[in-house]
């Protein structure tokens, strides 16, 4: 008896010991399956990923393109241009200049969008800023969050305070600080609690019957019609961030095409657009900036989009720029003066109004086209003489749309140069019948082999 159970025991510490090691090489596996980087990452262009079992030790930079963490990062997280994405943790700051920012993981620091929405789903240990653009916090959020433009939503919580300078605040969560709106109207809905003060401004402030919170203070308080119809005079509304994308493209459209026949003292009767808006200085700048970030976005979008489906044709006429400059200007120019009497001449035949819209599409896409080339000769030019690596197309072609944008928003020259740009991609797209013809007069032709 006293045998049998010496073996139970000696099987049991067997078995113990056995259990034990048997754990040993699933840590060491996952051990080495954690590849350390210790140095910055820097990428120009493109996007950029810190796959799961990455630990980088180290800031992550991108100027232009989509950053996704993964893994692990112990430094700071910065994209220039490009949307932001954490699943994983980033012991740092995470910030966007231009793009949306989503935190599903965890930031130790502060989380910055200057223009972009920002989402936080995760955890932040730190500030949420939100320059230009509206934010949802379904997470926490350890610090305050502060708000230039744009709605922001709460569903979560915030150990700080919530300040906001323009745009609409709903509170569903738990604030453990104050509530400052300037401009705006702050819904607490059910359930929603804040532990300071709630002060608004300008505007008005709901509240559930199951909301709690301090004292409420409202400097002025008006109602949500009249501050949407003070809004639309051009107080703190940014047109482009909370309407209809259709509505903004139409209305930057009249707009732009306004701007263009003013020049010359032409008004097309029930082709106009909102009246110019008195504004601060300030304001103005600040306006003008986003609209021409905005303007190089989209421009950068239709640009990618015609090289990437007309890839030679978008060089032939960018060199064309260089390397046939005479007719470029020529055709560039002959094509500007004619287009607006050509607009007129099919507008009195009644006739042919219809054809009215075929010579827009025209104009748009040799324009378009020219832009393109234009675009990545500049952006080839100057990698060309300052990198040590040829950059792919599409990163030459954000250079060249980046240079033209910034020109193009200086005041006074900037219309000028816009003129010109205009001019110069018109001709480039004309001169060489929409990069089918190369500088010496042959023509591309598309030979099918027999296989």
């Amino acid at each position: 008896m006293l045998k049998e159970r010496n073996i139970m025991v000696a099987v049991m510490i067997l078995l113990t010991f056995g259990l034990a090691f048997s754990l040993l090489p699933l840590e060491t596996v996952k051990a080495e399956t954690l590849e350390i980087i210790d140095e910055d990452i820097t990428k120009t262009a493109g996007d950029l990923e810190i796959p799961v079992g990455t630990a980088v030790n180290g800031n992550v930079t991108l100027n232009l393109g989509e950053l996704t963490v993964n893994g692990i990062v112990n430094g700071d997280v910065d994209n220039n241009m490009g949307e932001v994405k954490i699943t994983g943790e980033v012991i740092g700051n995470v910030a966007a200049n231009l793009g949306q920012v989503t935190v599903d993981g965890f930031v130790s620091g502060n989380t910055t969008a200057r223009m972009g929405e920002i989402i936080i789903n995760g955890s932040v240990g730190g500030n949420v800023e939100a320059g230009l653009g509206s934010t949802v916090i379904n997470g926490s959020v350890g610090g305050n969050l502060d708000s230039g433009f744009g709605d922001l939503t709460v569903n979560g919580s915030i150990d700080g305070d919530v300040n906001s300078k323009g745009g609409n605040i709903y509170l569903k969560g738990i604030v453990n600080g104050d509530v400052y709106l300037d401009r705006g109207v702050v819904e607490l809905g059910p359930g929603s609690r804040v532990t300071g003060t709630v002060s608004v401004g300008k505007g008005l402030v709901k509240k559930d019957s199951t909301a709690t919170t301090g004292a409420v203070e409202i400097a002025e308080e008006v109602s949500a019609s009249e501050l949407q119809e003070n809004g639309e005079r051009g107080s703190y509304r940014f047109h482009g961030l909370d309407r209809n994308p259709v509505e903004r493209i139409t209305e930057r459209t009249i707009n732009t095409v306004n701007s263009v026949l003013g020049r010359f003292g032409i008004m097309i009767p029930g082709f106009t657009g909102r009246p110019e808006i008195s504004v601060s200085p300030f304001m103005r700048a600040y306006g003008n900036i986003a609209r021409g970030i905005l303007n190089m976005l989209i421009l950068f979008a239709l640009a990618t989009l015609t090289f990437v489906l007309f890839p030679q044709h978008v060089k032939t006429a960018g060199n064309a720029v260089t390397e046939k400059t005479g007719p470029v200007l020529g055709w560039g120019i002959l094509a500007s003066i004619l287009a607006i009497p050509l607009m007129i001449l099919l507008a009195i035949t009644i006739i042919g109004i219809p054809l009215i819209l075929l010579e827009i599409i025209f104009l748009a896409a040799a324009g378009l086209l020219g832009y393109t080339g234009l675009a990545e000769l500049i952006g080839r030019r100057i990698f060309k003489s300052t990198a040590t690596t040829t950059p792919s197309s599409i990163g030459t072609i954000a250079l060249g749309v980046v240079i033209i944008g910034l020109v193009a928003m200086i005041p006074i020259l900037g219309g000028i140069f816009s003129l010109a740009v205009f001019i110069i991609a018109l001709g480039a797209a004309l001169a060489t019948r929409f990069g089918t013809i190369k500088h010496s007069g042959t023509a591309y032709i598309q030979l099918k082999t027999k296989e």
